[in-house]
């Protein structure tokens, strides 16, 4: 699959998504930090590399950071880098994260989990361009863009003390707050035909899938509150379990179903889910019906009155 981050953020139309380019287009012009804010799965770390790559001055080095994968301790000797006999274990120098990411950008994820003692320090860094290794006297000077991310509520954060103001004032030189997908559901066919393609660019030896016309409606009607990370991997996983490729719309998972479809009535919406269950308790157990209704919690006669009742033979044969 291609790692080009251009691609994707190329596919919307909605005129929310467009406006979110067109300024991250903008600001990449601009070095000086970014802060990127928006709910889980709506694509900040791709908005991020697009900033980076969009950026004058040709290849430079792009550095992530995932602020919630470090305990205080190990954070700052992985940030900053140690002098031999910093700490115990420390049997020589080592350049950090920021010295990795000179000339170039260092990407802060999940910039709200960051230590407090972190985030003096990185103040400094973002201030003066400049910093000390642990154990270290020396100033070492970088030219590094940070750009932060985050789905927490920095307002929250600062008024209860867990975060910089100062900082904050910093970061938010540039805010880009990315839209939910239930914000553009017109982006909805364009992601789905293009994760499609890019699994068949992956697995050419899959033949090429689609969507049917119901449940592309079924799609862009959900709230999808994992967004477009969701997504994905809904299109996915149905595009690799479907022999056919043909993806129609009660083969959408269960919660899909339930939530969205606003032009059927609650029955409707019931029997799909219920059929959405019964496949996949099937696709589960491989087709032996004893073995899903032992997954599903039914009885085997329950699962064959439903089996009958929503004609899965018939449909499946």
């Amino acid at each position: 699959m291609s790692d080009s981050t251009s691609d994707l953020i190329g596919v919307g139309q909605s005129p929310a998504f467009l406006a979110l380019v067109a300024r991250a287009t903008e600001i990449a012009r601009i070095p000086r930090p970014v802060l990127i804010r928006g709910e889980r799965g709506t694509g900040k770390e791709l908005l991020a590399r697009y900033i980076h790559e969009t950026a004058p001055g040709g290849t430079r080095p792009y550095v992530v950071v995932n602020c919630a994968a470090f305990q205080p301790d190990l954070f700052a000797a992985s940030m900053f880098g140690h002098e031999r006999g910093a700490f115990t274990g420390a049997t020589e120098r080592r350049a950090g994260l920021l010295e990795r990411a000179d000339g170039g950008t260092l990407f802060l994820d999940e910039i709200a989990n960051m230590d407090r003692t972190i985030q003096e320090k990185l103040l400094r860094v973002i201030e003066y361009q400049s910093f000390e290794r642990l154990g270290g006297s020396a100033s070492i000077e970088v030219k590094v863009r940070v750009i932060a991310a985050t789905n927490a509520s920095l307002e929250e954060l600062m008024d209860d003390g867990h975060f910089l103001r100062d900082l904050y004032d910093r970061l938010a030189f540039s805010e880009l707050r990315v839209p939910p997908l239930r914000k553009r559901r017109e982006d909805v066919p364009l992601l789905v035909e293009h994760f499609l393609a890019a699994l068949h660019e992956e697995l050419p030896e899959v033949k090429p899938g689609s969507f049917s016309p119901e449940a592309i409606e079924q799609l862009e009607s959900y709230h999808w509150p994992g967004n477009v990370r969701q997504l994905k991997n809904v299109v996915e996983r149905l595009y690799l379990s479907d022999e056919d490729r043909v993806i129609q719309a009660d083969e959408l998972p269960g919660d899909v179903l339930a939530a969205s479809g606003p032009g059927k009535t609650f029955s409707e919406k019931v029997a799909a889910f219920e059929r959405s269950l019964l496949r996949q308790g099937l696709e589960q157990a491989s087709g032996n019906q004893r073995k899903a209704a032992e997954l599903l919690g039914m009885s085997y006669d329950q699962l064959r009155h439903a089996y009958r009742k929503h004609r899965l033979g018939e449909q499946d044969g």
